[in-house]
This record gives C-alpha cells, sequence and structure tokens, in this order.
C-alpha cells in the first residue's frame, strides 16, 4: 500500500507561532490575535505611548526572506517573531486610543506633522529603525523587504494618520528611511574608523557590528567610499568646494515653515538660502554660497528696474515671491533632481495659503448649506416638508391640502421653498394649518 502524501503546509504552520489554540501561554500580545485577521483583533495591543517588550533574540545570521504565500496580505509577510507579526498597518491604524498621537497631514494644517518639513518626524524613523535592527542591514537596497515592513508598521505605532492616505505615508516614509540608514551607517563606520571595535553604538549587536565591518572591509566598499570622498572635495572651475549649509539634520522646509509662522509671510527661495547659508553676522559660511546669493540678487534687481521703467506712474516695482522663486530656480543649478540650496522644499507639499483657501472654501460651503437649511426651518409650511420626507401618508395629506387651497404643489423629496412664495402670504400663511388631518 502505498504511503499516503503528506498534506502541504499551511500559512500557519510556516508563519504561525505553533500554537493551535488561544491558550498558548508563550504567545505575545502582538501575535494574540484571531484568525480571522479583522479590525477587531488590535483590542489587545498595549496602548502607542507604551513601552513595547523588545523582540525574542535574532538568530547569529540575518533571517531570510519570508515565503510569499498566495493571497496573504503583504503587511502579514513577516517572520513570526517580529513586532506586529500578525496586524496589517491597516489594523494598527484603527484601534482604539490614538486619538492622543500626533498626526501626520500632507496640508499640515496647525497641531500636525509632516515628512521633510518637521525634523521630529525625520528623528522618528531613525528610531524606529535603529530600535529594531535584526541584521546587518549597509543601506536600503541591503534591507529585507520584511525589516522595511516591520519598520512600518512600529512608525505607526508612532503617529497616526487617516487611512486614505496610508500609500502616501508609506512612500515618503521609504524615502526618508532611505536616507536616515544611509546616514546613520555612515556614522557608525566614521567610529569604526577612529575608535576601532569600541565604537560600536549603543544598541546595536555583536552580530551586527560585526556583520556591518565585514561589508565595510569588502574592496567594493572601500572603492565606492573613496569615490564619494574625492567627489566632496571636487572644486567648481573657481576653486570653491560645494557649498555647505548651516542647519545640521533640521529640514529646509521646516525652517520655511518656521520663517512663515513668525512672520505670516512665506520667505522666498532667495530668503530662505541666507537663512541656511549664512552666519548670524550675515556673512556666508563659503564663498560659493556668497557668490550664488550675489547673482541671483542681481537677477532680482535688473528685473524690477526694468518693470520700474515700463512703469506709467514710475512707482518702484517689487516683484512678488512667486517672481523672486521662479528667477531663484533659474539661476541656480540642478544636482540630482533639486535646485541647489534649498533642500526638498519643493518636493514637500507646502502649507501656504492653499490649504487656508481650501479651508475657508469649504467652511463658506458648510455655512451656505447652513443657512438654506435655516431658511427652511424658519417656514412653518417648509418645516411641515421636512417633517414629512419619508411618510408618505403625511405626504399626501399635504399634497391635498395644497390642492384644496390652490397652492402649487411641490416635490415631496425637496423642501426648496421656491415658487411656493412667502408662509405669511395669500393661503400659505397660518390659515396653511387649519383643518389638516393626517391618517
Amino acid at each position: 500500500m502505498a504511503p499516503r502524501k503528506k498534506p502541504p503546509p499551511t500559512y500557519d504552520e510556516m508563519f504561525g507561532d505553533g500554537a493551535g489554540t488561544s491558550s498558548s501561554g508563550g504567545r505575545t500580545s502582538s501575535d494574540a490575535v484571531p484568525d480571522s485577521q479583522t479590525s477587531q483583533r488590535v483590542w489587545s495591543l498595549p496602548p502607542p505611548s507604551a513601552q513595547m517588550a523588545p523582540p525574542p533574540p535574532p538568530p547569529p545570521a540575518a533571517p531570510q526572506e519570508p515565503i510569499r504565500g498566495a493571497g496573504v496580505h503583504p503587511d502579514l509577510r513577516v517572520p513570526p517573531h517580529a513586532p506586529y507579526a500578525r496586524y496589517t498597518v491597516e489594523d494598527l491604524l484603527s484601534q482604539p486610543g490614538r486619538e492622543f498621537m500626533d498626526v501626520l497631514d500632507p496640508d499640515r494644517p496647525p497641531g500636525t506633522y509632516w515628512f521633510g518639513a518637521n525634523n521630529r518626524v525625520s528623528r522618528s524613523v531613525s528610531q524606529v529603525m535603529e530600535g529594531y535592527l535584526d541584521g546587518a542591514y549597509p543601506n536600503w537596497s541591503l534591507t529585507p523587504d520584511h525589516v522595511k515592513t516591520t519598520w512600518f508598521k512600529q512608525f505607526a505605532q508612532r503617529w497616526h494618520w487617516s487611512l486614505g492616505i496610508t500609500e502616501m505615508v508609506k512612500k515618503e516614509f521609504g524615502a526618508k528611511a532611505k536616507t536616515r540608514l544611509t546616514n546613520t551607517v555612515s556614522d557608525w563606520k566614521d567610529k569604526w574608523e577612529i575608535y576601532g571595535y569600541d565604537g560600536k553604538p549603543t544598541g546595536v549587536t555583536k552580530e551586527v557590528w560585526d556583520g556591518l565591518i565585514a561589508f565595510w572591509k569588502l574592496p567594493s566598499s572601500i572603492r565606492k567610499a573613496n569615490s564619494c570622498s574625492a567627489s566632496r572635495r571636487t572644486k567648481d572651475k573657481d576653486g570653491n568646494l560645494p557649498i555647505v549649509h548651516t542647519t545640521g539634520q533640521k529640514p529646509h522646509a521646516g525652517i520655511h515653515l518656521e520663517a512663515f509662522e513668525k512672520t505670516g509671510v512665506m520667505p522666498s527661495f532667495s530668503d530662505l538660502f541666507k537663512i541656511t547659508h549664512a552666519k548670524p553676522d550675515g556673512t556666508f559660511v563659503d564663498p560659493a554660497s556668497e557668490k550664488l546669493f550675489n547673482t541671483v540678487a542681481a537677477r532680482i534687481d535688473e528685473r524690477e528696474m526694468q518693470l520700474t521703467q515700463q512703469s506709467p506712474d514710475g512707482l518702484p516695482v517689487k516683484l512678488m515671491t512667486e517672481e523672486v522663486d521662479r528667477i531663484f530656480e533659474e539661476v541656480v543649478p540642478r544636482k540630482k533632481g533639486r535646485t541647489v540650496g534649498i533642500g526638498s522644499v519643493n518636493e514637500v507639499a507646502r502649507a501656504t495659503f492653499s490649504y487656508s483657501s481650501r479651508r475657508d472654501q469649504k467652511t463658506s460651503q458648510m455655512q451656505a448649506r447652513l443657512d438654506i437649511q435655516q431658511e427652511h426651518l424658519d417656514s412653518p409650511e417648509n418645516l411641515l416638508d421636512i417633517m414629512a420626507m419619508g411618510n408618505p401618508n403625511m405626504q399626501r395629506a399635504l399634497a391635498a391640502k395644497r390642492e384644496a387651497l390652490g397652492m402649487q404643489q411641490r416635490d415631496p423629496e425637496s423642501t426648496d421653498p421656491v415658487g411656493a412664495g412667502p408662509s405669511g402670504a395669500g393661503p400659505s400663511g397660518t390659515d396653511y394649518f387649519d383643518d389638516v388631518s393626517f391618517p
């Protein structure tokens, strides 16, 4: 008799914690979730502000990429020991108690945050990655997908946002995490070159540190490091080194917004360039920055002089901020797709008057609707129409009364008083209520 063929393993057998029932004592709070995978399973999660228990110690080698089961949500394709292994990002965003968390919003209304505009968000991305580093990942391309997924889940436990912008948040998180991981590992390498093995950062395991050192010693890594170092020392045709700024890791977009909040006026790119490349005494940190700023200023002065000469009244003309920004982008070169000297300002959704305009427009629309509703409620006849909506018997009684009084009939689903006349005119006054009987 041929042996029975063993059935293929299920997803729970491959990625689960090995427990067949909910009575397993070894299951952590982040794994205890019903098999239905609905949003109701997040009730057992600790509150966002609580200190998360560290995951089990990672294996000596970096974990292999989990098998991608058919029909499995991408957020669940992670090792079973990873934090929030049984939860999707949507599950985490749906848990109770998140109304007190800081909110991400690309429009950045007051009290909210966004990538590139607030350094607090960037620091949070770094803290998430450093807090869960189970392997030697020297850059983003060498980081497994399941690790990136886990990092994003942990980020979702620090910030709240609308479910409708999750993909936008994920894209921005990936871009920021890519940069932050490279910068962090570069800083660690500098410490290793100065202090040797003792330069190991706090919180980095011996296995991870050994893996990073092995990567840095690779011939390909050494060649790339030498190439980047030479590029940073390359001088332009005038003998100047690449321009530097004075903001550290603080994003230029954040400084742009801070200036707007202080003055109520959005600074031009030229003003932002001086803020971020000049010392408190007004002198620039390097000759290249000063030369670039003066070139832009000369072009602005030239344009204003032309407009002043063409002005009928001969009064001096000052360019609008939008025109100054356009000149700045025409004069200043671009590097890697960005205008030199202003960081990611153009890539970040600006908190300009556009948000206020949209907010004011929505407020006006809501006020108009309230006014119309109030007009309807102020008329006894309209009030009866509103009360009759959804009540066929009452609608028939009102229609019969209007016909008896010679009044214009109305659409039962409409409370528009157009054509009905004021409530006190003719037969539509107080006599309208006389002898109205409802079945």
